[in-house]
């Protein structure tokens, strides 16, 4: 799928929607480009700034902004570029410096708004704040989603029963959750609507349909790491 072609022009307007963030700082200037383009995909660079509320303090991060090529319809990734901080699943950052800002499912970001990547950068700052708390403390301030594979799928199924209102879905989802019951995209939703999930709640068997994937694949590797250790 065909995303955004990045003339000279193109990336100046991305420049300009970045630098009207007052916390974002680009590192470019007369000597030097804070950006690239590599085989046609763009990379940005520039320095977050935050002052804490509680101290006052001026907390800074070089990163890089790198936008997939389906761009908008992909949010662009945030890295720590400077490798200040030490990846952790707890520490909501990855292996690669890649920071940890949402779990796609939750369509946290507008996909397709020309200011997506204001979006991303402002979920960045609230990120430098938190991770600065989690350096002082080893707790991430806030709710945070589980670090695992089938998690943050099981508690999206919980969120979107809460919405059905019903003890019908209620009761299916915990069925479904506790003995790792397959949906059927055909069968009738638990809602009592008689309808198939096809034409009523559909997300709700794709979210429960995920869980259930990633939670057999979490106890297949399970049983794998049990058999290499007995070995």
């Amino acid at each position: 799928m065909r995303g955004t072609l990045w003339s000279a022009a193109r990336i100046d307007r991305e420049l300009t929607l970045l630098q009207d963030c007052s916390f974002f700082k680009y590192s470019g200037h007369e000597k030097y480009s804070g950006h690239e383009l590599v085989a046609g995909l763009l990379r940005i660079r520039g320095t977050i700034v935050s002052k804490e509320a509680e101290t006052g303090r001026i907390q800074s991060l070089r990163v890089r902004i790198e936008y997939p090529r389906s761009y908008p319809r992909k949010e662009p990734e945030i890295f720590d570029d400077e490798k200040r901080f030490i990846p952790s699943a707890r520490g909501h950052q990855f292996k690669d410096y890649r920071l940890c800002l949402s779990f796609p499912e939750r369509r946290e970001f507008t996909l397709g708004s020309e200011t997506l990547s204001q979006e991303v950068l402002k979920a960045s700052l609230i990120w430098l704040d938190k991770r600065n708390i989690f350096e002082r403390t080893t707790k991430w301030p806030g709710e945070a989603e589980e670090h695992n594979w089938s998690g943050p799928y099981r508690e999206l199924l919980r969120e979107e029963v809460r919405r059905c209102r019903s003890s019908s879905v209620s009761a299916w989802a915990d069925w479904v959750i506790a003995e790792l019951v397959a949906p059927n995209f055909e069968g009738r939703c638990p809602c009592l609507s008689g309808r198939p999930f096809l034409e009523c709640h559909l997300r709700l068997c794709s979210l429960a349909a995920q869980y259930l994937l990633y939670r057999c694949y979490e106890e297949e590797l399970n049983e794998h790491r049990t058999a290499i250790k007995a070995a």
